[in-house]
């Protein structure tokens, strides 16, 4: 008796998840948020010398901050839109954690759009001539339940809606599993080490790899084994 293995691949090929049109502004959605943060973040360079350092170079560099606080808040928009496409893909495989994912990062992005309004606060104040209360409005020491509340949503929301999202991704077979990698990488670098533009940086590489599949239609098919008896 012969044994023969045949490799097969399932005979209907499932519909993309966007179509047309939509899928040009899917594959937008999924880039520009990440591309408007890596701006942000090479605009104003990364400092650990405290915040009076922080506004003296505010001060010293109006255009540059100018640009980089716009880019920065206008990125919090794409990125809900990035959370949208990611969830509406993710659902078809992984309903229940796409949801948990969505939940999270929608706390997460709005915790995001609350530090950039504070951060504008403090950057009006200090053009406004009171440096030391922009100070104090970066380095507030005591910032009570509404303080506590921002950074589980943003840092909670964050942390936990980005790993769900990843393994939701990788579940699907619409999604190159690059794009996990560039989404783990940017947890590592960007939440783990505090490595904004290298952060950052994964994130638009997962994100072009994600639009380019969405724009290709790409398809993960799996393969199936069928045993074959042969007499």
């Amino acid at each position: 008796m012969t044994v023969i293995v045949e490799d097969t691949r399932t005979e209907d090929r499932p519909s993309p998840v966007f179509t047309g049109r939509v899928r040009w502004a899917a594959a937008l959605l999924v880039t520009v948020g990440a591309a408007l943060q890596v701006a942000e973040f090479l605009l104003e360079p990364a400092t650990n010398e405290g915040s009076a350092h922080r506004i003296a170079w505010w001060l010293a560099h109006p255009d540059r901050i100018a640009l980089s606080k716009a880019a920065g808040l206008l990125a919090v928009a794409f990125l809900l839109g990035q959370v949208l496409v990611m969830v509406t893909i993710a659902r078809r495989h992984s309903r229940k954690i796409a949801t948990a994912a969505a939940v999270c990062l929608t706390a997460a992005m709005t915790g995001l759009a609350a530090i950039q309004g504070a951060e504008l606060a403090a950057l009006w104040t200090a053009r406004a001539g009171h440096q030391d209360a922009a100070a104090a409005v970066l380095d507030i020491s005591s910032p009570g339940i509404p303080g506590a509340v921002l950074m589980v949503m943003f840092l909670g929301g964050a942390l936990f809606g980005t790993v769900l999202i990843n393994i939701a991704l990788w579940r699907s077979p619409y999604v190159p599993r690059l794009v996990v990698v560039f989404g783990v990488s940017f947890v590592v670098l960007d939440i783990g080490l505090s490595m904004g533009v290298a952060g950052h940086v994964a994130a638009l590489a997962g994100g072009l790899v994600l639009a380019w599949a969405i724009l290709t239609g790409y398809l993960r098919a799996p393969h199936k084994r069928r045993w074959v008896r042969a007499h």
